[in-house]
């Protein structure tokens, strides 16, 4: 999602063990080079770093007209909707099929975005999701910080040496994606700066057109899209999945037109909808239903419901279990010494320590602090001491809650080698 590169170092495949090996030496660099060496993309951050300079100082210098303004608006949604439409969900996970007419508006909003070729976005982020998280093999892993996976990838010279396995079949059999590709920079150039620059003169205001409609919405799109490889990868809920970086909020999908459910995403790509809920902000999930209906767009993919329910209840149950490991239970039934016989109170007593002692369901338990705090009060406790309350317990005196029962494996001291349990 580089925003100057049209096509960036082509990757040559080796002739190896396996694929995978196969691609680890291509243009002659190992993965360990690829972990040392970071070369500097002069070409890529000097123009990035320029453009926000000149962002900047457009905005505390420059003051466009309304028509400006809202043209710059305009370009912006354009732009973003053209990546998340477009280069994200048609053709980066073919979430759903687009006609001529859709795909050739998609990739004009696309090209506003000024990220590179549909092919050149696409191969990168298929590897970005083959390799979520990987510090070699992901383009922007948010594994090396939030810095890098905002934007410090766009200052490194990339090399994908693995980039031979992501299947690009299917974006060189289209002709606009091909058409796109071979012509980005005049296309990019006219569309992003030479047009919203005649625009803006049509009201007398080309200058601001320029800076505003060409430069400033630029940096606008860009942080839309670096904000869904960073932020959604450090801030919000992980409700489908805890095993990647991938999160999801609200507040970020409305920054992003729908992206910011990025956990689903990353759990269920190919789905036409990121945010799946009725009320979440998935702008680009209306338009591509809307599109459907009017027959721009088809084959709409959705995942089954029984497998992205499994998914929200194992990743719950996954956290649960990580609270409850942090949880008190109390000693572990191996952990505990053995008694031979709970009949032989001078035993216990030493063993325990003192004679406030009780038999609940084969454990002894210490109740020596326990007595006041009994809600039925001391008389119940001192009626069992040194005997067996199990039947007492399970309901003829009381029907204990569950929590009572937790709680009183709390008091465990011993356990009974071998007696009957009084229920």
């Amino acid at each position: 999602m580089s925003p100057v590169a049209v096509d960036g170092p082509r990757q040559r495949p080796m002739k190896g063990s396996t694929q995978e090996d196969a691609q680890e030496t291509a243009r002659g660099v190992t993965v360990k080079d690829a972990k040392e060496r970071k070369e500097v993309w002069w070409i890529n951050g000097v123009f990035v770093a320029l453009a926000h300079v000149v962002a900047l100082v457009t905005v505390a210098t420059v003051t466009p007209k309304w028509q400006t303004v809202l043209m710059t608006f305009v370009v912006i949604v354009l732009g973003e909707l053209g990546i998340t439409m477009g280069y994200h969900r048609l053709w980066s996970h073919r979430a759903y099929t687009g006609s001529t007419a859709l795909r050739v508006l998609l990739a004009f909003m696309g090209t506003l975005g000024f990220q590179g070729s549909i092919k050149w976005w696409v191969l990168r982020h298929r590897l970005h999701h083959r390799y979520t998280d990987d510090a070699i093999h992901d383009p922007y892993s948010a594994t090396r910080g939030f810095w890098f996976s905002h934007m410090g990838w766009i200052f490194e010279k990339p090399t994908y040496t693995r980039m031979g396995l992501v299947d690009a079949s299917d974006l060189n059999a289209d002709p606009i994606v091909r058409f796109q590709h071979k012509h980005f920079v005049p296309l990019a150039m006219t569309s992003c700066f030479i047009l919203p620059t005649i625009l803006g003169s049509v009201w007398g205001d080309a200058l601001a057109g320029y800076l505003y409609g060409g430069i400033v919405s630029r940096i606008c799109i860009w942080h839309a899209t670096f904000c869904i490889n960073s932020f959604a990868h450090w801030i919000g809920e992980q409700e489908f999945s805890s095993e990647h970086t991938a999160r999801g909020t609200t507040l970020l999908a409305i920054m992003t037109m729908g992206e910011g459910y990025h956990n689903f995403h990353h759990e269920f790509p190919k789905d036409y909808r990121n945010g799946i809920h009725p009320l979440d902000w998935d702008p680009t999930k209306w338009l591509i239903f809307i599109a459907s209906r009017v027959g721009l767009a088809s084959n709409l993919y959705v995942y089954p419901e029984n497998e992205i329910s499994k998914a929200r209840v194992s990743t719950a149950m996954s956290k649960l279990e990580e609270k409850k490991a942090k949880l008190d239970w109390g000693p572990k039934e191996e952990s505990l010494p053995l008694i031979s016989s709970s009949k032989d109170v001078a035993a216990v007593s030493q063993l325990v320590g003192h004679e406030e002692w009780m038999v609940l369901e084969g454990f002894i338990l210490d109740v020596s602090k326990f007595r006041s705090a009994h809600p039925g009060g001391e008389k119940l406790i001192d009626g069992y001491m040194k005997k067996d309350a199990t039947k007492a317990f399970y309901g003829m005196l009381n029907n204990h809650s569950k929590s009572a029962r937790t709680m009183v494996e709390m008091l465990r001291v011993a356990k009974v080698a071998s007696e009957n349990v009084g229920l």
